[in-house]
């Protein structure tokens, strides 16, 4: 009974959980992180979050776009996918709703949920040197009450993947995109 404890512990090390200025901020432990042959990087987390273990993994596309903003720096635009992990997943959006202070009945997590993406002065390709800050946008060109944005850093050196609340006011778009 011991092992499987501490096991279970190693598998689903705590989520960090941070509320400031009334955001929602998660940090995970990063259970895999791997490149395709196509350049597509696909980054899984596991966790125990609001005594659940919870899980997601996010996959990369290839061929990100560089637009540079005069005196800022560059944004590189792509696209990605939000991935089920299951039951884990499932678990994951009942915490969030849990945290972000919402009541939703009956999860279901489609395979993969689309998003477009940009790196905030960092490209999305390097991730193997190069900590990266993005923002994921989900339901970009759909209807108005199913869009929302999340910031997703990804820094594999730390073996860390932080998932940022933007705007309280996507709180129900974002769980709402994230179940259809």
């Amino acid at each position: 009974m011991i092992w499987s404890i501490f096991s279970s512990a190693k598998r689903y090390p705590a989520v960090a959980v941070g509320k400031e200025d009334g955001f929602v901020d998660l940090a995970f432990t990063i259970s895999t992180a791997k490149k395709y042959q196509s350049g597509a990087f696909e980054i899984e987390v596991k966790g125990k979050l609001e005594g659940a273990n919870v899980g997601f993994a996010i996959e990369l596309l290839p061929s990100w776009e560089a637009t540079p903003i005069e005196g800022v720096a560059n944004f590189y635009w792509g696209e990605a996918f939000f991935k089920s992990t299951g039951v884990e997943s499932e678990a994951f959006i009942s915490a969030l709703a849990d945290l972000y202070g919402a009541t939703i009945s009956h999860i279901v997590i489609p395979d993969k949920v689309y998003a477009k993406v940009v790196g905030l002065d960092c490209n999305p390709e390097q991730l193997e040197t190069t900590p990266c800050r993005m923002k994921f946008f989900f339901n970009s060109d759909g209807a108005e009450e199913l869009y929302s944005e999340v910031f997703i850093n990804v820094d594999l050196a730390a073996n860390m993947l932080q998932f940022n609340e933007k705007d309280v006011g996507y709180r129900a778009p974002l769980l709402r995109s994230l179940m259809r």
